[in-house]
């Protein structure tokens, strides 16, 4: 479906023609804590998979000035920096607050996200695309890309009415992803507690029968 509405098409626009991004917010090292409120960094990025079982924590008091960069179900976020460059994922649904730290983007697409994600999803997993984010972040020790440099990356950008017509159709299968990550996080965190468990010796599995 996604073929046919850029096929043959010039790309007459680019990505930040459709929606903004910026880098989260700049956390303070002496910040972080073993608990509180969790902060997405590089290291949870892994194409399309967040993982959230080792994001920092800062305290509550830190909200109202990260505001900008609290992220939920359907937001869409991408590594800036490091290996892992150019990397992108859905933040599942979870009932807590969630704050974006410096070097991962966050793309700003309103109030309800999933109802804008599937044309930016789609067209950040152009070949094209990916490697051109990847070239634009190379020059430099550590591969380092700007939120204007992504934001600036030539793209194919329908008419209006046909991008509308396109993620209307395709909204409810990106919500379907986001709610099966939510499952998943579920089960591996159930699957570590059952695993530290037996390890701990609180399970003893040597009478349960297969």
């Amino acid at each position: 479906m996604f073929d046919t509405l850029i096929n043959s098409a010039s790309k007459d626009g680019c990505i930040g023609d459709y929606c903004t991004l910026k880098s989260g917010f700049a956390f303070k090292s002496k910040w972080w804590q073993d608990s509180g409120i969790p902060v997405i960094k590089i290291g949870s990025i892994n194409q399309d998979y967040l993982n959230l079982s080792n994001c920092s924590h800062v305290s509550e008091d830190k909200i109202s000035l990260a505001k900008d960069f609290i992220v939920s179900g359907g937001d869409l976020l991408i590594a800036m920096t490091g290996a892992t460059i150019g990397k992108f994922t859905m933040v599942p649904k979870m009932h807590k607050t969630i704050l974006v730290n410096q070097r991962v983007g966050k793309f700003f697409l309103g109030e309800n996200p999933i109802n804008k994600i599937p044309f930016i999803y789609c067209t950040l997993k152009q070949p094209e695309i990916i490697s051109e984010i990847i070239n634009r972040g190379q020059g430099s020790a550590q591969p380092n890309i700007s939120a204007s440099d992504i934001m600036s990356i030539p793209c194919v950008i329908p008419q209006t009415d046909e991008i509308n017509n396109f993620n209307l159709q395709t909204a409810p299968m990106f919500e379907l992803i986001i709610n099966n990550q939510v499952e998943n996080l579920i089960l591996a965190k159930t699957r570590d507690l059952l695993l530290l468990r037996l390890m701990s010796g609180e399970i003893d599995i040597s009478n349960i029968g297969f």
